[in-house]
């Protein structure tokens, strides 16, 4: 049987890009300038997907040329030179490839006039832009821009479709397609009318963005369905990741999430408006009132065992035109925070917010392992920008990684021959998708994610015992058996959601096992039963991808510096 008989359509293109956001969009639109057949699928509508759906009120990780009108402006103390932004460090340990962090520092304000080229606003109002220093926690500082961005994706979607790109919207991409370690293309269904795609490909670039939804949102729910994450719930399920995972793509640092001090009700005020804004950080202080520094666990629980919790951030002290300017950043990113505080009788100029020590809610230093080319480690022909690359975070990494992959892709696809499709793949891969169609009385997929979250919310969480982590492997592993062969999906939009919890569940997985290995504590990452820093693990990362149908786990070191950068 043919692969035309056995799909209800075949597409063929020289690039395609998983995810229509603001990594997939430049890296097709900067494809398709070099001569290319570029196709992005997405699941959602490339007009409002991806984290940056609702807009975005700043610009990050940019490295000027010149840095004097910053440091005139703002100080030198708080304006950031180095490359350490992109070089993501824990301890004594880097958890990214500094060669990747070195390219991407190297692009410089080049993004600037690169998105401007595609129709995005980068300028203020004053017609020049506006440079902000944004200070972190532990004295460190990055060089950012204010944007009005709150259409930024309707901008993008745009530029796509007037640089000739095949988008397939409302389509969810199922597994990766592969001949000897190379990938050769996808598989894909139509969320609306159920349609089985196979699109065949001699290059395939993940941009689906975070991981996120193996545990509940940060934000406190009455209702364990509902959505609210920091990011776009769409975005945060790990798609890309997973797919890449299960062909053999290797994902690294699945032991590594991110946890941290957030506001009890973040949807009257934005958690970026405290730490870093403006170059004016909040005030945090005690119930009392004493003003202290909290960025870590160990020193949270030494305050509670003190009893001089809970803690509070404030902005009370702040000017009035640092006010008003969170009032213009929020017409670009969250008007309807306005309409919430206003019901709830929050004002930041006098209201102190309550802060929580939250559980995990993402995996920055996470992603799919790559060069500096943003190729994959293990698989030829997959390529990753954005959140999907390891140690890759921010609007500032997604862009220039895009661009960077975009303007590669010709000299790579002149190398690649034709490739046939694997028939057995497609029909098994076509089994696995439609299959929750065919059952009727099953399991909801928001059901069995719900439980997913719920377990890696209590056996992984902050604090993570080696008891804990066995007991939550057998729990999923209870689920996985019991609940995913009997998903059901009354029309094609449920059955993404089917697809997403197959994902999920397959991260949310590998995530409780590679955490079963880091037998340390180190920074933000405390194990109880092992309270001291392992230093042999000191730039040795974790490793996992499928082999065969089974998870292989390995420690690894990761790529020094390369002479020619250094």
């Amino acid at each position: 049987m043919t692969v035309e008989n056995i799909a209800d359509r075949v597409i063929k293109t020289d690039v395609l890009i998983v995810g229509g956001g603001i990594a997939g969009c430049p890296a097709a639109v900067r494809a398709r300038k070099h001569g290319l057949d570029v196709t992005i699928v997405e699941k959602a509508d490339t007009r409002r997907s991806g984290s940056a759906a609702a807009g975005i009120d700043h610009f990050g990780a940019l490295m000027p040329a010149d840095f004097s009108h910053l440091e005139e402006k703002y100080g030198k103390e708080n304006v950031f030179r180095g490359e350490g932004f992109w070089d993501p460090v824990l301890g004594d340990t880097r958890f990214a490839d500094a060669n990747i962090q070195h390219v991407l520092s190297r692009y410089g304000e080049q993004i600037l006039t690169d998105l401007e080229e595609m129709g995005v606003p980068m300028k203020w109002d004053d017609g020049d832009y506006y440079w902000i220093p944004t200070t972190r926690y532990r004295g460190e500082a990055l060089t950012m821009i204010r944007v009005h961005w709150e259409n930024v994706k309707p901008i993008m979607a745009k530029a796509v479709k007037d640089a000739g790109v095949n988008v397939l919207e409302r389509t969810m991409v199922v597994d990766l397609l592969t001949s000897n370690g190379t990938v050769t293309g996808v598989t894909a269904v139509n969320t609306r009318t159920g349609e089985f795609i196979v699109i065949k490909a001699k290059s395939v670039v993940m941009a689906t963005g975070l991981f996120a939804r193996c545990y509940d949102p940060e934000t406190p729910q009455f209702y364990k369905y509902k959505f609210r994450y920091h990011w776009c719930p769409a975005t945060v399920s790990g798609d890309g990741w997973a797919i890449a995972y299960r062909a053999g793509g290797e994902l690294l640092n699945l032991d590594l999430p991110l946890w941290r001090f957030r506001e009890r009700d973040d949807l009257t005020l934005s958690h970026g408006n405290f730490p870093h804004g403006d170059g004016l950080p909040a005030k945090q202080i005690t119930w009392d009132g004493e003003e202290v520094l909290v960025d870590e666990g160990g020193y949270y629980r030494q305050l509670e065992t003190e009893g001089r919790t809970p803690l509070y951030y404030t902005l009370e002290t702040h000017p009035d035109d640092f006010h008003k300017r969170i009032e213009v950043a929020y017409i670009d990113e969250r008007l309807l925070s306005f309409k919430i505080a206003e019901e709830r009788g929050f004002d930041p100029r006098t209201h102190r917010y309550e802060q929580m020590p939250n559980k995990p809610h993402n995996f920055p230093f996470a992603g799919i392992s790559t060069d500096e080319t943003f190729e994959s480690t293990s698989l030829k022909g997959l390529f990753a920008v954005g959140d999907c690359v390891n140690g890759l975070h921010g609007c500032g990494a997604a862009t220039i990684s895009a661009f960077l992959v975009g303007d590669a892709m010709p000299d790579y696809i002149n190398r690649i021959k034709d490739s046939t499709i694997d028939e057995g793949q497609v029909t098994e891969q076509k089994e696995t998708a439609l299959a929750p169609m065919k059952v009727k009385d099953g399991t909801e997929p928001m059901e069995l994610e719900s439980c997913i979250r719920y377990a890696c919310d209590r056996y992984v969480g902050m604090f993570p015992s080696e008891g804990k982590l066995r007991e939550g492997i057998r729990r999923l592993g209870s689920l996985r058996r019991k609940f995913l062969p009997n998903l059901m999906a009354e029309n094609p939009h449920k059955l993404m959601r089917c697809l997403e919890v197959r994902n999920i569940m397959d991260l949310a997985e590998a995530h409780m096992h590679a955490t079963l290995e880091r037998k340390e504590t180190r920074f933000g990452y405390i194990r109880p039963d092992y309270p001291e820093m392992d230093k042999s693990r000191d730039n040795m990362l974790t490793f996992q991808r499928m082999e065969n149908g089974k998870p292989v786990l390995e420690i690894k070191g990761i790529p020094d510096l390369k002479p020619e950068y250094a």
